[in-house]
């Protein structure tokens, strides 16, 4: 996660993330928070949360600073813990930012201990198993690109199942309380000419229930701080 100055995560925030919140969670540290919009999202929903964000673009920063209540500009694996993040926090959010890294679990591990006793670890990320992704394999395609889950900046690829054994097993402190999947079932022409929208969405729950390793698209987990 090494510093840079023109990459700029922007969108329109991650609703997935808001969802796992409640309104106890005030005070959250949003690690790989981009341009600053899922933490402008959250305070959307909950308008009293104070956010702080972490980012390694020097643009990024700069806008998150104007959406978020303050913005460190740094990389995790690398710099110190500067002085003004040594808090403690209710939630610490890692949305589609550990597959970026060297060594995930050492980056949780660092920022642990800002973590209060019963606090989430709210994490995000892309699953190598979807269904789209395993057809585009059967057809011989390998592909990187410049963003979703083939990512050309991806160092770990994670599937529904081995999500929580290769990044929160290994961490003791920490328990999973949380696992689910968002994504489709393979509906093809079915999905925008025949399905009535409310059906679609209702088939593809069902998808991501029984089968979260082939239909999800985006892995969620949660887990707390253990005492």
């Amino acid at each position: 996660m090494v510093l840079t100055k023109d990459i700029v995560y922007s969108n329109q925030g991650n609703p997935s993330i808001v969802k796992l919140l409640d309104e106890h969670d005030l005070k959250i540290l949003d690690i790989g928070c981009g341009a600053g919009d899922t933490g402008q999202l959250i305070r959307s929903v909950y308008p009293s949360v104070h956010i702080t964000g972490i980012t390694s673009s020097i643009m990024e920063s700069k806008l998150a600073k104007q959406k978020l209540d303050c913005c460190a500009c740094l990389d995790i694996e690398r710099d110190e813990i500067p002085a003004f993040l040594k808090q403690e926090f209710d939630v610490l959010i890692f949305s589609h930012v550990l597959e970026h890294l060297v060594e995930p679990v050492a980056a949780i591990q660092k920022l642990l201990p800002y973590l209060k006793i019963g606090g989430k670890v709210i994490i995000a990320l892309p699953n190598i198993s979807n269904w789209r992704v395993r057809w585009k394999l059967a057809l011989g395609r390998f592909e990187y690109t410049e963003g979703g889950i083939m990512d050309k900046t991806h160092l770990h690829f994670y599937t529904f199942y081995t999500a929580p054994k290769y990044l929160i097993q290994p961490i003791s402190e920490i328990e999973l309380t949380h696992h689910s999947v968002n994504g489709s079932i393979p509906l093809g022409f079915l999905r925008h000419h025949l399905l009535h929208p409310s059906l679609r969405t209702k088939l593809d729950e069902i998808g991501c229930k029984w089968l979260p390793n082939l239909c999800g698209s985006e892995i969620l987990m949660v887990a707390y701080r253990k005492g």
